[in-house]
């Protein structure tokens, strides 16, 4: 497991691995901009059906008023959106990084009387895949969700106006909308799910080209269904329209948003709230096992010990999933930080530079073809790279080194330029080696 600078030295980064200075603007406003947006549209919304229902003299510049209560709406939650989003895959990806940084550190660590972990491997390699590079990402549930509570907020809104005009009509849309939610946000049934509880009869039929049909049938049998609640929404203040000439104009209106919005959650597909579910329970997985013994600090530089002493592992590993940045680092530099800026020494010592210069995306070359736009590295390469962990965490501060063995010559090569500059004590322990999960 390979380890990298954290903590000390490090400022505008907090516990969560975003940037202090970033979280103000997309960890509080970001979700504050999209719930706020979706609650001025739904007071637009209500505000134009009570002014359609009680019609008065300005009704029209009124109207417009409401209209651009939408807009602003629309516009607001559309701008937080994207950084909200950004917030969120970004959270999810130094949370892995920092877990890593501490396996790595302290290799087979576990306070006492914790339970052994499950195999890591698959937690890293399902966490890496859905919570980093693969699809889809944490982020892509915050534009689920927002859809889904936009929908409802602005029939919630629809509902409380007709409420207004008539309590009485309120009953049939709310029991319609009720179940148009509970149809989108229904469970998925484990039966088939390839886990072997059911036989394999059922898992034949959720697998492959036949659980795709299957899928794809009950997708659109849902969606015809909300389709029918939409138009049952409807039909009461449509009829009571009829008999109530002074606020038909309004009742009419509720009737068309309450159709819209409540078939509008067709669109609502909770495949990615439900895979950051399980990312995030094997980002757990991985934390729990990264976490320090009792008793030792809780604040302290990822990969270094409290005594200021770095363990170097066995055999470093080779986190595909990120970028040339992030491996080096390891997620414990802020979103904007640069490598070169905050690491020079390290980048001149290791001649990252040229490494950078060498990849089609600089410093944001994902290190994996197995991803759109990144590549694969030879062994001398990943060797570069492992060496400049270490020294990064020099540059942190650290001040002594206990390697597992002789190390290579680049590696040598490193902890002698820390030795001669800083008199960085250098360890070799033939019997404590540093798995990697």
């Amino acid at each position: 497991m390979g380890v990298g600078v954290a903590g000390r030295g490090v400022a505008g980064v907090d516990g969560t691995g975003v940037g202090v200075a970033g979280r103000g603007v997309t960890g509080v406003w970001g979700p504050l901009g999209v719930i706020g947006g979706a609650v001025l549209r739904g007071a637009g919304c209500a505000a134009g059906i009570l002014l359609l229902g009680y019609p008065t003299p300005a009704v029209l510049w009124w109207l417009i008023g409401c209209w651009l209560l939408y807009q602003a709406g629309a516009a607001l939650g559309t701008a937080a959106l994207a950084p909200t989003a950004h917030a969120r895959d970004r959270a999810a990806r130094i949370r892995l990084l920092r877990a890593v940084q501490r396996l790595g550190a302290a290799p087979g660590r576990r306070a006492p009387g914790r339970r052994a972990p499950e195999p890591l491997s698959s937690h890293l390699y399902a966490a890496a895949g859905v919570a980093i590079r693969w699809e889809p990402k944490p982020g892509a549930a915050v534009a689920v969700l927002a859809h889904l509570t936009g929908s409802l907020l602005t029939v919630a809104s629809a509902c409380v106006a007709l409420a207004v005009v008539d309590p009485s009509l309120v009953v049939g849309p709310g029991l319609c909308a009720a179940v148009a939610v509970g149809l989108v946000v229904r469970p998925r049934r484990r039966r088939g799910d390839g886990t072997g509880r059911d036989g394999g009869a059922g898992r034949a039929g959720r697998t492959g080209r036949a659980g795709w049909d299957a899928r794809r049938r009950e997708a659109r049998i849902v969606t015809v269904l909300i389709g029918v609640l939409a138009a049952g929404a409807a039909l009461g203040p449509a009829l009571a329209a009829a008999r109530r000439p002074d606020a038909a104009a309004g009742l009419c209106a509720a009737a068309v948003l309450l159709a819209r919005f409540v078939y509008g959650l067709t669109a609502v597909d909770l495949t990615a709230v439900r895979h950051w579910r399980v990312t995030r329970r094997h980002l757990r997985e991985v934390e729990r096992a990264a976490e320090p013994e009792e008793g030792a600090p809780g604040v302290m530089p990822a990969g270094v010990l409290p005594d200021g002493l770095v363990i170097v592992p066995a055999r470093a590993s080779r986190l595909g999933f990120a970028d040339l940045a992030a491996n080096v680092h390891l997620g414990s530099l802020g979103p904007d930080d640069s490598v070169p800026e905050r690491l020079p020494h390290t980048v001149r010592l290791c001649h990252l530079a040229d490494l950078a210069q060498s990849l089609p995306h600089g410093w944001r070359t994902v290190l994996s073809a197995e991803f759109a736009g990144g590549v694969d590295l030879d062994d001398e390469t990943w060797r570069r790279i492992a060496a400049a962990r270490v020294s990064a965490l020099l540059e942190a501060g650290a001040r002594e080194v206990l390697l597992p063995g002789e190390p290579d010559p680049l590696l040598a090569a490193v902890l002698a330029d820390w030795s001669s500059r800083t008199g960085v004590r250098v360890r070799v322990s033939a019997g404590r080696e540093g798995a990697t999960p």
